[in-house]
């Protein structure tokens, strides 16, 4: 009789032959697309090869779960014939349609840049037309090399299955004595699935975004795999093509192509965006909260005020590609955890490091914490500067991460010690529920009852002596300061807001000794404009991609978009709109009506109202067509640039 050992050893040897075979996939993968990745080195293709294996662990464990049950399952029945049979069809069954979907994306990911995801099952059923069957010929005939490799890798699959099955006398293998040491087994088996599945311990399951932790935007498809690809957005809501409008028509919008004059001079300045958290305009004593913020009050008045800023969402995680990659949030998940977590895309960082600039993203929360480092990778960022990079937790504030004061004052320093010119992206923490802020400051900031308010006034010391250390640094005078928040905060004790105000949050410009940054501007603003804005203060000179507008220009139209409650929210300087994807439901004049009482829907200006609808319902097309058709990057445009 065979031992449990020989029974796990089996089983080794089953997995070890597939994860060989999703191996080869990758191999193949790399070598037919490597003008369409990023792998100059052995060491990068070794790299990718070596991170592979857990997405390639993770979806082997998730496919041949019902397998590995099967395999173990600790019953007489187990020593059938039939019972055995039944084992190796599902085994090559399984693995060969995974093998198949991997050696498809060969052919396929130079046409969309990305694997293969849930929303490419509808293919099969029709749901994305009949132009799949229809072009299964061409592709056979263009792509015959990769049948001659499909039916190779499924014929070593059955091959070596029976090698392994006889050398290691399954039959006998399957019948223990001790059911009980059998049992161990199946649920010791059955755990480290479950692991495997996961990915490993990590607070989250493993997700498309993570493989941006591992390599660059660019190779994240050479990372994935297609069976993980699928079933990670498989319950995930995948857009619809609209088609509100002809393309023509769309051309106002330029398909998100931005054209500065290329006879600018480039200024290299550097760039710090300062992003609060959970902070609402509203929560600012310049802008009339009870608050007391004197430091920023004092900013304000020497820089640019947009007054009429609004977030493009309610979460973290949407507000930071929001501000820094100009993606706005309109779908259900979140963008860098949505199915198009792998698309090419437009960051602050990768287009300023193409012009020789660092680049560094700071946040005091722990590493890894909603994904930040994550997006952070995909972002093209440098460095990323955590809680584990700080490296002293006698600054935690035993909730999110490191106060802030302290956490701000690391990171001028570490700015400081940076090539100028650099680009650095500050994300605050403690305006957070609980909303605590450190012992030694209990005295000094305990005026309001409402703890949040109590948080801002900390926030505004944090943010004083990082100004008061970085002031008389030698990049301070040639340092663009954008601030901003990632989102709004909760709604305070009696205190009430309209749909629109919700959204509205701070958004400031400002340099040292720059009169060009300072007074008043009225002008709908988002999130997604301060990508463009930054560039054109920059006088950035190439073509870009960016879902929002330059604030600076008097020939863009300035409007606000938001999706929130699967009700989509368009503002511009006279109305606000909301549409719930099939008609109109609210129409306001919101500066005679900033309550938004009296909804105009059914009984306002007809031109009015087709406006802000056809507004809107642009954004929406070119939005999706963006992220369905992995269009969000120039690199993946084609442009026809005249000046």
């Amino acid at each position: 009789m065979q031992k449990s050992s020989t029974l796990l050893l089996q089983f080794f040897y089953l997995i070890l032959l597939v994860v060989c075979s999703y191996t080869l996939c990758r191999i193949f993968f790399v070598l037919f697309n490597l003008k369409e990745l990023d792998i100059p080195t052995f060491n990068s293709f070794a790299t990718i090869l070596w991170h592979g294996l857990r997405f390639d662990v993770a979806a082997i464990a998730v496919t041949n779960s019902l397998f590995i049950i099967l395999f173990f399952l600790p019953v007489k029945l187990a020593t059938n014939k039939l019972y055995q049979l039944v084992l190796k069809v599902i085994f090559i069954i399984i693995n060969s349609f995974c093998i198949i979907a991997n050696l498809m994306d060969v052919a396929y990911f130079p046409f969309v840049h990305k694997r293969s995801q849930a929303d490419a099952l509808l293919f099969f059923n029709g749901q994305k037309g009949n132009d799949f069957f229809r072009l299964i010929p061409t592709f056979l005939a263009q792509y015959w090399y990769l049948l001659f490799i499909v039916g190779l890798l499924i014929y070593l699959l059955y091959f070596f299955y029976k090698k392994i099955i006889i050398n290691s006398n399954l039959k006998n293998t399957l019948t223990i004595k001790h059911y009980s040491l059998r049992a161990i087994v199946f649920l010791m088996a059955i755990g480290i699935t479950i692991i495997a599945i996961r990915g490993g311990f990590q607070t989250k399951p493993l997700d498309i975004i993570h493989a941006s932790e591992v390599v660059s935007a660019k190779n994240i498809a050479a990372v994935i795999n297609t069976p993980f690809s699928i079933i990670k957005t498989v319950d995930k809501k995948s857009l619809e093509e609209k088609i509100y409008f002809p393309t023509s028509v769309l051309s106002e919008l330029n398909n998100g192509i931005h054209l500065p004059p290329s006879n600018h001079s480039f200024t290299k300045k550097n760039v710090v965006i300062i992003i609060l958290e959970s902070v609402s305009k509203r929560h600012i004593h310049y802008f009339g909260s009870k608050a007391a913020t004197p430091f920023l009050d004092s900013l304000f008045n020497q820089s640019l005020v947009f007054t009429n800023a609004f977030a493009n969402a309610k979460e973290s995680i949407q507000g930071i590609p929001a501000i820094l990659s100009s993606i706005p949030s309109l779908q259900t998940d979140p963008f860098i955890f949505s199915s198009y977590a792998s698309n090419k895309i437009t960051s602050l960082p990768e287009v300023l490091k193409a012009e020789g600039y660092t680049t560094s993203f700071f946040h005091g929360g722990f590493n890894g914490t909603m994904g930040f480092n994550s997006y952070a990778k995909l972002a093209a960022f440098d460095n990323y500067y955590g809680m584990n990079e700080y490296n002293n937790s006698k600054d935690y504030d035993g909730k999110w991460g490191i106060w802030d004061e302290p956490f701000l004052q690391f990171t001028s320093q570490k700015i400081s010690e940076t090539k100028e010119p650099f680009m650095a992206s500050i994300f605050t923490l403690n305006t957070h529920h609980p909303f605590q802020i450190p012992q030694k400051y209990s005295h000094k900031f305990n005026k309001h009852q409402e703890p949040f308010l109590n948080c801002i006034e900390y926030l505004d010391f944090a943010l004083q002596q990082f100004f008061n250390i970085s002031k008389n640094k030698p990049w301070f005078n040639n340092t663009l300061f954008v601030i901003t928040a990632d989102h709004t905060a909760p709604l305070l004790k009696n205190e009430t807001t309209t749909l629109m105000d919700d959204f509205r949050i701070p958004l400031v410009f400002f340099q040292q000794n720059n009169h060009d940054l300072k007074g008043i501007n009225n002008s709908i603003a988002n999130q997604i404009d301060i990508l463009p804005s930054v560039l054109a203060n920059l006088n950035y000179n190439k073509p870009y991609f960016s879902f929002g507008n330059n604030l600076f220009s008097n020939s863009t139209i300035k409007n606000a978009i938001q999706f929130t409650g699967n009700i989509y929210q368009y503002i511009d300087s006279t109305n606000f709109y909301q549409f719930n994807g099939e008609q109109g439901i609210a129409f306001y004049n919101w500066p005679n009506d900033s309550l938004l009482k009296n909804n105009l829907i059914n009984k306002a200006n007809s031109f009015a109202l087709l406006k802000s609808d056809s507004c809107l319902k642009k954004k929406i097309q070119f939005y999706n067509s963006a992220m369905i058709n992995n269009k969000m990057n120039i690199s993946s445009i084609r442009i026809n640039q005249k000046n």
